[in-house]
């Protein structure tokens, strides 16, 4: 079978990781005092608290999504694929990095989380782009890639949520909805392209149930993030192994190995 190299346009690649770049550097110079808009949804009061960072953040995430999707259209492969999937992951990440440039103060740290943020955004595009064509010689690269990053952004979401004190009903509107775009995807990697919507909901209603008990424990936002990553990698492993029906031994060893290691640094690290 024949290997192929495809890459998207180094042109539409620079315009949408410099326009992503750009929209996130302004927020050291424009300083905007944070607004709450009252809300209400069946008599209960919800203040959404509005910020500029948070607005920055949409725009870095429509940027984000906008710009994959030009780029996506240009592969040779894409009448045999569906692009939103591969939109929902650099869109996040994007909006994710917004959050901790809006709560840091400026100064050498914040240029160095703006500049890994960046780099990261850019190798995502790259690797969606690649996932596209299973005949790549850089496929199960890209797909590691992918897998890691959406963890990474999992992680990080966890972290930014607990750090901003967010209440409970917004994190069982943000989390879940993204680990279930997350455990979808990275079963259908590594089970071949088969989406596998019964164990997503199976396992995004068990890490739900994880999300509400430790949200009431007195947890750092860093514990907090490890302690609800190590089930959701442990979970996700031992379905993609009983579906791909290897020993036993196996199905468990390794998600339980990992879920201890979580937990473990959870309990080292302040």
């Amino acid at each position: 079978m024949e290997n192929h190299y495809e890459l998207p346009q180094s042109k539409k690649l620079s315009i949408v990781s410099a326009s992503i770049l750009i929209c996130y550097s302004v927020l050291p110079f424009i300083q905007v005092t944070a607004r709450e808009v009252p809300l209400s949804l069946a008599g209960i009061a919800i203040p959404l608290r509005i910020n500029f960072y948070n607005l920055i953040s949409l725009i870095a995430a429509a940027l984000a999504a906008a710009g994959t999707d030009w780029m996506l259209r240009d592969h040779p492969k894409i009448a045999n694929h569906a692009t939103l999937p591969h939109l929902i992951l650099p869109a996040m990440a994007a909006g994710a990095l917004g959050t901790p440039l809006g709560l840091l103060e400026t100064g050498l740290e914040w240029w160095i989380i703006l500049a890994f943020g960046s780099l990261l955004i850019f190798l995502i595009m790259i690797a969606e782009y690649i996932s596209l064509d299973k005949n790549d010689a850089r496929y199960p690269l890209a797909l590691m890639v992918l897998t890691a990053v959406s963890y990474g952004v999992f992680f990080l979401l966890c972290i930014v949520l607990r750090a901003t004190n967010s209440r409970l009903y917004l994190l069982l509107l943000a989390l879940p909805l993204f680990f279930a775009f997350l455990c979808l995807r990275i079963l259908s990697f590594r089970l071949g392209g088969k989406w596998r919507f019964e164990w997503t909901a199976v396992i995004t209603l068990i890490m739900a149930q994880f999300l509400i008990a430790f949200y009431y424990w007195p947890l750092t936002p860093i514990r907090y993030a490890l302690a609800l990553l190590g089930p959701a990698y442990a979970l996700i492993g031992i379905t993609a192994s009983l579906e791909e029906e290897p020993s036993l031994r196996k199905v468990f060893f390794e998600p339980f190995l990992m879920l201890g290691l979580f937990w473990i640094l959870g309990i080292i690290i302040k």
